[in-house]
């Protein structure tokens, strides 16, 4: 009998599982944000694209928006993950500023491959983590 309660006690667990999946997004999406706020710290520091093409060197041959990442917001709210890019940096992304040279800062697409990477890596831990946990509320 002790076999029985057990499997169903296995089955009951995969079951509680498999209802908490829906919230993953939820549960992982402040480690998706630190990972792309990391990986575009990353891209900003290289003076790159979120891709990793090199921006545009200044008139006077330096490397662009250094601080760009000051200017870098990335932040979760519930499973949703967004990325603002404001002031002087966000006018270069856009092609606005004097001399309308255009300096990709954040994605405006689908992730870049190393970005997408990231977040796949955050949302398979997590994904393990619910699934050993055996339905174990995580929010």
């Amino acid at each position: 009998m002790g076999l029985v309660m057990s499997g169903l006690a296995d089955l009951d667990r995969m079951i509680a599982t498999i209802r908490d999946l829906p919230g993953l997004g939820k549960i992982a999406a402040p480690d998706v944000a630190d990972a792309l706020e990391a990986a575009l710290g990353r891209t900003i520091a290289a003076g790159t694209t979120p891709a990793g093409e090199p921006w545009r060197p200044t008139r006077d041959g330096r490397t662009p928006l250094t601080g760009a990442a000051k200017a870098l917001g990335v932040a979760a709210v519930g499973a949703t993950v967004y990325v603002r890019l404001t002031g002087p940096e966000a006018r270069h992304h856009l092609g606005t500023a004097a001399g309308g040279v255009t300096r990709q800062v954040i994605p405006t697409r689908a992730l870049p491959p190393a970005m997408a990477e990231a977040v796949r890596v955050v949302l398979n831990r997590h994904f393990v983590e619910l699934v050993n946990a055996g339905g174990a509320s995580h929010a």
